[in-house]
């Protein structure tokens, strides 16, 4: 783990700006076949969100922080990883007069991790890590040091060697024997979305493209009351339905920004937003940094040959 330090401390020296960071920036943002590995300097809290794939973040530098992980806070070290299934709400809360923490973080595609190993087929379910922290030790510290070397560019290895070592840290994560026939089993029972209404609710969500839908409605529409809607909707994915809203705007919203295609304002007023200063603050909610900063730092990995 020191040396994962090292290569922290070495990629802010040279860049001669250490002491000039004052706000939260993204030091590397890579996207690919994988889905997308950030490595982001926060000093920013991030409110409750979620995403619609499994999530894993490494603590690279600064004091230990807090994530809510569902309705637990765990503690993120140099000696842990912190494990967020997908449709988990977690959140983090920024202590004042904090100094800025560096974060590893990674966005697991499942249809990539369904083709690389069987065992990851069930990675979107929503008890597909059974633990939402691990110990950061033996062959699972040694490939989070080989994947940072790289996102560094310490070695100055190609950035196409991310397939297989994000590959081989989901095996080590997940362990060698597969949980599928449990994990399809639990989802029969309440572990996904199941019932026709909140299906039909989640359908017309994503039908709109992120804009935000009139819940009033959209509970008349799939035939129960708001009340009713909400606590079903929350009893089968785990969050409320405007947090799953939000899920599906955020989704959007880094495609559009990482795609460089369409100016930024438009986007905003693509997903809704009444202008581009509260489509920034959305985006800087739930990701730390500017969808500014994000698109400038953003670099592509094609899929291997």
């Amino acid at each position: 783990m020191r040396e994962a330090a090292e290569t922290v401390g070495t990629l802010l020296n040279s860049s001669g700006r250490q002491e000039a960071i004052t706000m939260s920036e993204p030091l590397r943002i890579i996207h690919g076949p994988f889905g997308r590995v950030a490595l982001l300097l926060l000093d920013k809290s991030m409110v409750l969100h979620a995403h619609r794939v499994s999530h894993v973040i490494f603590k690279e530098g600064g004091p230990d922080i807090g994530f809510g992980v569902r309705n637990r806070e765990y503690v993120l070290s140099d000696k842990n990883v912190l494990l967020v299934n997908a449709w988990e709400p977690h959140f983090y809360e920024h202590r004042p007069q904090s100094q800025p923490t560096v974060l590893l973080a990674l966005y697991l595609e499942p249809d990539w991790l369904r083709d690389v190993d069987r065992r990851f087929a069930y990675s979107i379910h929503p008890r597909f890590f059974p633990n939402s922290s691990v110990l950061l030790q033996g062959k699972l510290s040694r490939l989070h040091s080989d994947l940072l070397d790289i996102l560094t560019d310490r070695e100055g290895r190609s950035l196409q060697a991310v397939h297989g070592l994000i590959a081989d840290l989901t095996g080590e994560l997940v362990g060698p024997s597969s949980r599928g026939n449990t994990l399809s089993a639990a989802g029969l029972v309440g572990g996904i979305a199941y019932d026709i209404r909140i299906r039909r609710a989640i359908d017309a969500m994503k039908e709109v493209r992120g804009i935000t839908p009139d819940f009033d409605d959209l509970a008349q529409r799939v035939g129960l009351s708001r009340p009713h809607f909400f606590h079903l909707f929350r009893k089968q994915t785990g969050m409320t339905p405007a947090t799953f809203s939000s899920m599906l705007k955020m989704d959007l919203s880094i495609e559009n920004v990482s795609q460089q295609t369409m100016a930024l304002q438009d986007i905003a007023l693509n997903l809704g937003f009444d202008s581009p200063g509260n489509f920034t603050r959305f985006f800087v909610r739930q990701q730390g940094v500017t969808p500014s900063q994000y698109r400038r730092n953003v670099q592509y990995v094609p899929a291997q040959g």
